[in-house]
């Protein structure tokens, strides 16, 4: 517990935040806030009135913090304790994100061109192969969240190709269907977990996260 409470000594007051917090169901739900300080552990976080419903999201659940620090980004796990009033909740820091964590732990909002893809082998008669391409909706170190046009015929041994802005190779790997959805007329949301990764296409996929997450913290996130 030292070492938490050593970094949220370090942190400034009222330093802006990104926090995913589990809801009741099987939701996420990500606000922008203010870090207000208390004695380490502990830690308030101040939202725009009427962010949350109290009823949404899960008391005692473990979330996620990206707190802007001097230009820099910390990741920290933390637990929601409760309602301090309208626009505040309490927390208790528990760690910081190491980066070998990242992947299990981190994601981040993104759009991105993504391609899905199957290649049927000789012997398979009942499924064809196709291809989609889509937008990427969030990502982390174990999975992407996409949309597509049309679900996915199938959901095992599926070739992901993410293009990357400024990065002349892209992401490529295998991946099988979590969950797809229907959100609204030939628009589905995809689930997708990484089966098969390289740690080199893992390292691009958290540097990737982590620069959107720098990039939003400094330019998407608004004072309160």
């Amino acid at each position: 517990m030292a070492r938490i409470n050593e970094i949220l000594e370090k942190l400034i007051d009222n330093t802006r935040v990104v926090v995913d917090i589990p809801g009741n169901s099987e939701d996420c739900f990500r606000y922008n806030a203010l870090l207000i300080k208390r004695e380490a552990p502990l830690f308030e976080l101040l939202f725009p009135p009427n962010s949350w419903n109290i009823e949404d999201l899960n008391i005692g659940a473990d979330c996620t913090l990206a707190v802007d620090h001097n230009g820099m980004t910390i990741n920290l796990v933390a637990r929601l304790d409760g309602v301090i009033n309208d626009r505040r909740l309490g927390f208790t820091a528990r760690e910081p994100l190491a980066p070998e964590s990242l992947r299990d732990y981190f994601r981040v909002s993104i759009n991105l061109p993504i391609e899905a893809s199957y290649i049927a082998g000789l012997k398979e008669v009942k499924i064809q192969s196709w291809k989609l391409k889509g937008t990427t909706l969030d990502m982390s170190g174990s999975g992407v969240l996409a949309l597509f046009d049309e679900k996915p015929p199938s959901n095992h041994r599926i070739q992901l190709v993410i293009t990357v802005p400024g990065e002349e190779t892209p992401i490529a790997c295998l991946a099988n269907v979590v969950r797809s959805y229907r959100i609204r007329k030939n628009r589905f949301q995809v689930a997708l977990h990484f089966e098969h990764i390289s740690t080199k296409t893992r390292d691009m996929v958290i540097a990737c996260c982590l620069q959107e997450q720098r990039r939003q913290l400094r330019e998407n996130v608004q004072a309160l």
